[in-house]
């Protein structure tokens, strides 16, 4: 199976003048729910789809609160999850505060399944 992409053109906002350029966009074919999601997990193992669903419910809460106590979440060939935080500058290291925190947001980064079905992908022009 392949990623479809279409073009999508964008101007250089430093250089109004200069030509749009044009670059690829995965384009989405669906997506899947918590529900579809643990039927198909429950279809290639031994698990009903409700133990399925509350194994994942139950991942999420222990992820987030994990988080939250400022841990990286290791799941191993799937990836790790960690805080990101954005904020204002200040002149000193010691005038920064928590007042400078902006917003936060939650990087993932995969792990070796995902790089080397990353690596595998092909493409396909809409």
């Amino acid at each position: 199976m392949a990623i479809t992409i279409t073009p999508i053109g964008k101007t250089n906002p430093t250089n109004p003048n200069a030509p749009m350029l044009y670059y690829p966009k995965s384009t989405k074919t669906g997506e899947i729910d918590l529900e579809e999601l643990s039927e198909q997990i429950a279809y290639s193992s031994s698990l009903t789809q409700a133990d399925c669903y509350a194994v994942i419910i139950s991942l999420v809460t222990t992820v987030s609160k994990e988080l939250e106590a400022g841990k990286i979440v290791r799941l191993g060939h799937l990836g790790a999850f960690q805080i990101s935080v954005k904020g204002t500058a200040s002149t000193t290291p010691e005038a920064v505060s928590p007042k400078n925190v902006r917003s936060a947001s939650v990087i993932f980064r995969s792990g070796k399944k995902f790089k080397v079905m990353l690596n595998n992908l092909k493409f396909v022009r809409k």
